[in-house]
């Protein structure tokens, strides 16, 4: 994990647990959230003012918030909040990419859909289904690939203990013994070698031998 002191200023920013209407635009902005409102670069000062106005709009309309525009607020309700208002240009990534996690955040809670509508409308709550459909996506993915460790697990097990001496010692599956019959059988059907290695082969087999282990000391 990177020390939270050498990160950049964004990076820092970007986990803040709350914050307020200034400090939020300005990060829209690219500029530091601590900046006075005379310190602005007079160039920007269009660009801060309508961030300014428009984050209070909806921190005022969405009835989720207390208190002034000067009160510090839920990170995760104003990184949300802003989303709609990024510049690709303009806005750092770090930013950027902290709006997107506060959004699925706030989608995978119990009423997320209508707390994002609340804070930026119908383009937020979409924003939120489409991310909440991702996270599943990844989810059923990941479940999907334990399975099918669990299965390879198995097999070599079984396989280990119907062969015994050659692939199973008494006390453990011999993998060396079993990749390289692998690797043999592989060259005897003309099989291509990617992902064959020996690495990569003792990675997979330990791995899903440890994945059965897992789940039986689960029980």
């Amino acid at each position: 994990m990177s020390s939270f002191r050498k990160l950049g200023l964004f990076e820092r920013e970007a986990k803040s647990p709350a914050l307020n209407v200034k400090q939020l635009a300005l990060l829209l902005c690219g500029l530091d959230p601590e900046l006075k409102k005379e310190e602005i670069p007079q160039e920007q000062e269009d660009d801060y003012n309508i961030y300014y106005r428009h984050i209070s709009k909806w921190v005022k309309s969405s009835g989720l918030f207390y208190g002034s525009s000067a009160v510090e607020q839920n990170a995760d309700y104003m990184f949300a909040l802003a989303y709609p208002l990024i510049d690709e240009e303009m806005t750092p990534q770090p930013i950027q990419d902290r709006c997107l996690v506060a959004i699925a955040n706030i989608a995978a809670r119990q009423k997320g859909k209508e707390t994002l509508k609340q804070l930026g409308g119908v383009e937020l709550e979409r924003k939120g289904a489409e991310l909440n459909k991702n996270m599943r996506g990844m989810h059923r993915k990941e479940d999907e690939e334990i399975n099918t460790y669990k299965l390879l697990g198995l097999a070599i097990s079984l396989l280990g203990h119907k062969v015994k001496n050659s692939y199973f010692d008494g006390k453990k599956i011999t993998v060396s013994t079993i990749r390289n019959d692998i690797q043999k059988h592989a060259t005897e059907l003309k099989v291509p070698s990617a992902g064959l290695s020996k690495a990569t082969l003792d990675k997979k087999i330990g791995n899903a031998l440890k994945i059965i282990e897992i789940e039986a000391n689960s029980e």
